[in-house]
């Protein structure tokens, strides 16, 4: 025997043991699936789509917006700002400028 013969036999091997490991993955996750009850349905994005509630619930009330802070008052967890560039800081420097 040959050695793309050898070769060739250890790769139909392979790919069989790989067949097998699959099926068996596939045959133990659609037993876990079913077992959780609701069936998750996605849409064309892949992002899960949330089913609407049933037609005697009522939804829940919208939550009050929180108070956006003001420029002359931060949030109290807030950092502060940034100090503003003095003397020669150039905003946006020129890339192509030697460094000196």
């Amino acid at each position: 025997m040959g050695f793309m013969d050898k070769a060739k036999k250890l790769a139909e091997q392979a790919q069989e043991k790989l067949d097998e490991a699959q099926k068996n993955f596939n045959q133990s996750d659609s037993g876990q699936s079913g077992a959780q009850g609701d069936a998750v349905t996605y849409d064309e994005h892949g992002r899960p789509i949330q089913d609407a509630p049933p037609a005697g619930a009522t939804a829940p009330p919208p939550a009050e917006p929180a108070a956006e802070p003001t420029q002359e008052q931060p949030a109290a967890d807030a950092p502060p700002p940034p100090p503003k560039p003095t003397g020669d800081a150039n905003a946006s420097p020129d890339p192509f400028k030697p460094i000196q």
